[in-house]
């Protein structure tokens, strides 16, 4: 039933990801709504659901890439991975590390996206990556406590739970 719920608001995403925000750009950069919520799940969530949304994500984000299908899932699936990493080492009721993680992650994507088009001869503007990343970090500051709530009785439930290595 979550991973319904989760392809269903992805959808929800996708669908403002490309109809509504474009209108707040900024130099032609905006924020990524699915990606920042796909970042967040995966910080607060762990390794296999942060997978389950980065490869949701990444084919959705992937239907409205012309030039690059399969670009999105693939760095999507890592980045979603890398950032679940990020959330095993924090307090996940803290904003500062998830916010800065957005901003370094859509960095690296962007970085990702232009050394494979690069690689295919295709010119993209790498410029409005630091914008993107700026942006996806201020929506990352309210959308990450709104995901952090849903989830706050199963991290609840895990807070004193010791990890014996």
């Amino acid at each position: 039933m979550e991973k319904l719920i989760i392809i269903l608001v992805s959808i929800g995403l996708v669908i403002l990801d490309n109809s509504l925000v474009p209108f707040f750009s900024i130099k032609g950069a905006y924020p990524s709504l699915l990606f920042t919520f796909a970042i967040a799940y995966s910080i607060i969530n762990g390794k296999e659901k942060a997978i389950f949304i980065g490869v949701v994500s990444g084919i959705l984000q992937d239907v409205f890439f012309f030039h690059g299908f399969g670009v999105n899932s693939l760095l999507n699936l890592l980045l979603c991975l890398l950032a679940s990493f990020v959330g095993e080492g924090i307090v996940k009721n803290k904003r500062l590390i998830p916010v800065v993680s957005i901003f370094c992650i859509t960095i690296i994507k962007y970085m990702g996206i232009f050394l494979m088009f690069y690689l295919l001869d295709i010119n993209i503007q790498f410029s409005k990556s630091i914008i993107m990343g700026i942006y996806n970090g201020v929506v990352m500051f309210f959308v990450y406590k709104v995901v952090m709530n849903v989830y706050d009785d199963e991290y609840s439930k895990q807070r004193w739970r010791f990890k014996w290595y």
